[in-house]
């Protein structure tokens, strides 16, 4: 089986759906010799904040000298980037072998009368396989969602479970209220372990001491009443924690308390305080506020749910206040986009609308329909290059130093504005 093969089988199992329950996988990796326990595990779950949080403890731990695998999705720029050890994607070939190999023992599974594992259960197996036999020292996992009954919930004994922002997203599958949200994804903090998690409302607090006292588990919360933002501005967040001084790079509020929980972390792992420095300080995470362009102004965010949008909100308000907001929106037909608009149409200048290049993706005239009757003036483009063309032509006709051009809505079509050809699309 080569690279491609191997895709076509995943996008062949992808027919499978969402199956919920964890027999297929844990099936699938008894049968490969049980990867996941090989290496030592970190695990995270959460609505908002997973990526970052985990992208500030890799940059630590890999300061320290330690080969840290990392399976995150989705993904932004190619399908391998969810398989990483220190920040480089696994390559084809180890791929097309990892599927090869356990496409075989999926096919004695369905013959021995088990159902076929599906797509994210199959990569999941994937990344475990790949962190053992490179012999990672550390991995970090992402839960894809919710936690109990997520397919990366098969680690027997993380050293951490980490629990980033809970927040309402995917109801249909993880409950309509917060409380229902929170059961499941504090479904991975394990017997006699430790839980970090950032700060939650209270409800969710009370959700994580109580499947902590009923697991023996200590819980840490990351504490805002030792957090200091001492200075700030869209090229570096200086914030002390807990009597030490952090730098970081990646903008927001919320992100400084991102990054107190991977502290909280790194200190339960032992990591030295100069190493936990260096690693806040140099974490790139992109696709979160990253200025892509700087004339004109413009950043991209894949803020994709109500929690997110109010944070980009926020940020908007906080540092481009003088600035005529042009935004470029796609989300996915699953997300309550309606209100995305009722929460930043009122920062809008001109909104310019794409449909996401994936089946979920909603239709760039449904958005724009809403947008438009809020009163901001709309448009709609085919593609990337095509939005970014009118978005800059509104930008030298509305005087280019006064607007910022500002990307949002999912993550799934943000990595075309990630690399832009400036020359290229100016032609």
């Amino acid at each position: 089986m080569n690279y491609n093969n191997a895709i076509q089988y995943i996008e062949e199992k992808n027919k499978l759906g969402i199956v919920p329950g964890l027999d297929s996988i844990r099936e699938l990796l008894r049968r490969l010799g049980n990867p996941e326990r090989k290496c030592r595990a970190l695990h995270i779950a959460g609505t908002n904040g997973k990526g970052s949080i985990f992208a500030f403890v890799e940059q630590a731990l890999i300061e320290a000298g330690y080969k840290v695998g990392r399976y995150i999705s989705p993904t932004i720029f190619t399908y391998l980037e969810r398989f990483q050890i220190n920040k480089i994607n696994m390559d084809e070939e180890d791929f097309a072998d990892i599927i090869s190999e356990m496409s075989e023992k999926i096919y004695e599974m369905e013959e021995d009368g088990f159902n076929s594992p599906t797509a994210f259960e199959i990569e999941t197996a994937a990344a475990y396989m790949y962190f053992a036999r490179e012999k990672c020292d550390f991995m970090l996992i992402e839960c894809g969602m919710g936690g109990e009954y997520d397919a990366t919930n098969v680690l027997v004994a993380p050293l951490i479970s980490v629990i980033a922002r809970v927040s309402m997203d995917h109801m249909n599958y993880l409950g309509d209220t917060i409380e229902k949200i929170a059961e499941n994804k504090a479904g991975i903090i394990k017997k006699n372990s430790i839980c970090v998690s950032t700060l939650q409302r209270k409800t969710v607090i009370d959700v994580l001491e109580r499947k902590c006292r009923d697991n023996n588990s200590k819980l840490i919360i990351a504490d805002d009443n030792c957090l200091d933002i001492i200075s700030e501005n869209l090229d570096k967040t200086i914030f002390s924690y807990k009597g030490n001084i952090y730098e970081t790079g990646i903008i927001g509020e919320h992100q400084v308390l991102n990054a107190a929980t991977a502290i909280e972390v790194l200190k339960e792992l032992g990591i030295k305080e100069e190493y936990i420095s260096k690693g806040i300080k140099n974490t790139v995470w992109m696709g979160r506020m990253t200025r892509v362009c700087k004339s004109p102004l413009m950043y991209v965010d894949g803020a994709h749910n109500e929690e997110a949008w109010m944070v980009l909100k926020h940020n908007v308000n906080k540092y481009f206040t003088n600035k005529r907001i042009i935004y470029i929106i796609g989300v996915l037909k699953d997300k309550e986009y309606q209100k995305m608009v009722d929460i930043l149409c009122d920062s809008m200048e001109y909104a310019i609308t794409i449909t996401p290049n994936t089946p979920r993706g909603l239709d760039k005239n449904i958005l724009a329909a809403l947008i438009s009757k809020k009163g901001v003036k709309t448009d709609t483009a085919e593609d990337s290059d095509c939005a970014v063309k009118k978005a800059f032509s509104y930008a030298e006709a509305h005087s280019t130093e006064k607007c910022m051009i500002l990307v949002c809505g999912s993550l799934s079509f943000i990595a075309d504005y990630m690399n832009l050809d400036i020359n290229k699309i100016c032609m």
